[in-house]
């Protein structure tokens, strides 16, 4: 019951914190994503509490906490957003009651499911409370990333062995904001209110009903953690993009921030669809500097803490890869200041969807000529997987014909974003196999377990093209009958 208690107070929490924007992002969103914020809250105060050794306990987790809520008790009281309607009320209510509802049946059926990654989480959370962040810890931080152990650390503040609910918590979240933000986006895109529904329910069903997406609601690990946050993330892009209104901006960078924190290589990831917001110039140079620099500031300052900590680090991490983690960070963040400068914003930023492609495919050459086999190995195993051993039934092979068809279409508002990020994101993790070991046939592989960040976005992807190619036929129809 405690764990019940706990995952529902990050769930409110994050609401409460949420309200902050409620003049500019819909209320429903607010009150759906609540456990996405209330997590990576958490994550952020006992990752704090750690690099300034304070004891990670009950009172130091109360005080970071009770210190926030009143920090935001401030700014609602300025922004006058504390106030809020019956409806409202009624709203927060019933969400955190279908949200309990949720957390009972996962506690009640208690399908988890742990592989050895996992179980080395779970016991790297639970070491925070005794050794804090010990140069043994910092080792596994770096291969791992921190999100998922600084969650389940809870479970020993709790008095549980893990936390066997968060899992399904995230998984019933990200359906929700999956909808949702499908449903906002399309509405975007001209349909009428009954073809929205059609299309999003469609979208949600191929995806949660896809065996190794929903296999992942049990399954103990960062990956639909990653691919929640990092669909939240995009979308919110999008519609800074597209509808104007900077706080989606906001959204997005919170979002991105909690999908970099839960692997060590995922802030490559978020610098690519960073990118991609910077050259679209649809949002002001001030807010730019407000949002994108301080998520960028943050990040250097935890791969600076890991550099300095971890002697000689992983496969994965280690001290010269940290550097170049953190040279990749500084360079966006001094694209941002000069983002505004006449020359770079003419000349540069309107091509540099392609420019980093195309660096990208260049890097990929180079590397493959280095290690034929190594790549040879890599591409077959995660084709396969894709196709076979990855348990993804036929989702990958239908939706990669329907992106490619989609290319055919015509271009929708915002595409870059989605159309580069996607394929800058198969290029990058194709390059990163460079400095590890082959990627192999078996789900459990990492690039198979990778694939789960960008198929919710792909399916979105193919699902905008289809909507706005409806959106202009029917137009085109309305005015030859009006004719």
């Amino acid at each position: 019951m405690g764990q019940i208690l706990f995952l529902t107070g990050l769930q409110l929490f994050g609401v409460y914190f949420g309200l902050l924007f409620k003049r500019k992002i819909p209320f429903v969103f607010i009150v759906i994503t609540g456990y996405l914020w209330g997590a990576l809250i958490w994550v952020v105060g006992g990752t704090l509490l750690q690099i300034l050794n304070i004891p990670f306990t009950v009172p130091g987790m109360a005080s970071f906490f009770g210190l926030l809520a009143l920090g935001i008790a401030v700014l609602h009281a300025r922004k006058e957003t504390w106030k809020s309607s019956k409806r409202e009320l009624s709203l927060i209510f019933w969400a955190a009651l279908v949200f309990v509802l949720v957390l009972l049946l996962a506690s009640h059926f208690n399908f988890s499911i742990a592989s050895p990654d996992s179980a080395v989480m779970i016991a790297t959370g639970r070491r925070f409370t005794f050794e804090g962040f010990s140069p043994a810890i910092i080792e596994e931080l770096s291969l791992r990333g921190v999100f998922l152990p600084q969650l389940q650390s809870a479970s020993v503040l709790l008095g549980d062995d893990y936390l066997y609910a968060a899992q399904p918590a995230f998984g019933f979240t990200f359906l929700l904001a999956y909808f949702y933000l499908s449903q906002r986006i399309l509405c975007q895109l001209g349909l009428n209110k009954r073809q929205v529904l059609v299309y999003t329910l469609l979208a949600t069903l191929v995806l949660f009903t896809t065996y190794f997406i929903a296999f992942q609601f049990f399954y103990i690990h960062t990956n639909l953690i990653s691919a929640a946050y990092l669909f939240v993330a995009v979308a919110g892009f999008w519609l800074a993009s597209v509808e104007g209104v900077e706080d989606w901006l906001v959204v997005g960078i919170l979002a991105l921030m909690g999908f970099s924190l839960a692997r060590t290589e995922a802030p490559l990831f978020a610098l690519l669809f960073l990118v991609l917001v910077i050259s679209a110039d649809r949002v002001s140079y001030q807010i730019r500097l407000k949002t994108i620099l301080p998520y960028l500031s943050s990040l250097v300052f935890w791969y600076l803490y890991l550099y300095w900590r971890m002697g000689e680090g992983t496969y994965i991490l280690n001290p010269e890869r940290t550097l170049l983690v953190i040279g990749s960070l500084a360079a966006l963040a001094l694209l941002v200041l000069l983002s505004a400068v006449k020359a770079i914003k003419r000349y540069l930023l309107p091509h540099l969807p392609r420019i980093m492609l195309g660096l990208l495919v260049l890097l990929l050459i180079f590397m493959i000529i280095q290690k034929t086999d190594h790549f040879r190995i890599s591409i077959y195993g995660s084709i396969y997987n894709l196709l076979e051993t990855g348990e993804w039934g036929l989702t990958w092979l239908v939706f990669s014909f329907l992106f490619v068809v989609s290319l055919t279409g015509p271009r929708m508002p915002g595409e870059e974003l989605l159309l580069y990020g996607i394929a800058s994101f198969f290029a990058t993790l194709l390059a990163i196999v460079y400095f590890r070991v082959p990627y192999h046939t078996s789900w459990g592989d990492s690039a198979n377990r990778m694939f789960t960040h960008i198929l919710p976005i792909v399916i979105l992807y193919v699902l905008m093209k289809a909507a706005h190619s409806l959106s202009i036929d029917t137009t085109s129809e309305e005015k030859a009958t009006s004719n």
